[in-house]
């Protein structure tokens, strides 16, 4: 029985690379009350929502605050869906970006943020992050990441991110949507300003001909060996079976030195030239 459990938890921990919420634009509004604020989010492969609980944090708190439990937006496959600020605000959302709508967004007060705040998706089960905007414990106010009456958008083929990477956002300027934007205010409709529903993110991965290896499995110490055709410069990650990074690294002349790890099944994921590999990791 025990090792049926360890296995479901490493079976849900392998899935999560592949089927997982993202969160890919951030949009601060300039209609009265400054909406619509949206957070969007993109369900890569099939995800069960009942799964995840988005949180934020906001001005200069350094706790977690308002939770909202995301399972009225169902199991989603390859598609967006929204969190809109509350009080009616899904009809000036959807003006502004046809995209959104009635079916495929939620309203809550945990998108109640201004261009300070934060943002994350957690698994409701364990607490883990699987995706986060916007820097732990920190008002974004004068940062380089704040998204003051402005959009943050998500850049092709990166995330989720579990903590912050302010690398993989592009940011429109601060007060952009100040003057002359949105229906709202007789202006320009918001979505010919920045477009929503358009985040990719790259599928590449190794096949038998990449010659991908990765030894000793089951490992005893702390140098795992990579080797592959292509020789090219790698980089891993390692996950426990709850989905949180432990180790992260770039392999030096095709080791890798995993550091501390206790004794269990982990997840490894590998990537190389823009492809991507996960293998299950024992180590005694």
């Amino acid at each position: 029985m025990k090792k049926l459990y360890f296995l479901s938890l490493l079976l849900g921990t392998s899935l999560t690379f592949g089927q997982s919420p993202i969160i890919t634009a951030m949009i601060d509004g300039p209609c009265t009350g400054g909406y619509p604020k949206v957070c969007e989010i993109y369900a890569n492969g099939t995800v069960d929502f009942s799964l995840y609980s988005a949180q934020n944090q906001t001005n200069a708190n350094t706790t977690w605050g308002a939770t909202l439990d995301l399972t009225p937006l169902g199991t989603r496959t390859d598609e967006y869906v929204y969190i809109i600020q509350t009080g009616g605000n899904t009809a000036i959302a959807t003006t502004e970006f046809p995209s959104i709508t009635a079916s495929n967004s939620i309203e809550n007060a945990v998108m109640n943020l201004n261009g300070d705040d934060r943002i994350r998706i957690i698994n409701t089960a364990t607490t883990a992050v699987i995706d986060q905007f916007g820097v732990t414990d920190v008002d974004g106010t004068g940062t380089s990441w704040e998204w003051l009456d402005t959009y943050a958008i998500r850049n092709n083929g990166t995330g989720p991110d579990a903590g912050f990477t302010e690398a993989n956002w592009t940011f429109g300027a601060i007060n952009l949507f100040d003057t002359g934007s949105g229906t709202c205010t007789g202006g320009t409709q918001l979505q010919s300003i920045v477009t929503l529903g358009t985040f990719t993110l790259s599928t590449k991965s190794f096949n038998a001909i990449d010659g991908l290896k990765m030894y000793p499995n089951p490992l005893t110490g702390n140098t795992l060996n990579f080797s592959s055709n292509a020789n090219a410069a790698m980089t891993v990650q390692v996950y426990d079976v709850l989905g949180k990074e432990v180790v992260k690294g770039n392999v030096t002349n095709n080791t890798f030195n995993t550091g501390n790890l206790k004794a269990g099944i982990y997840i490894v994921k590998i990537t190389e030239e823009g492809k991507t590999a996960t293998r299950k990791l024992v180590v005694k």
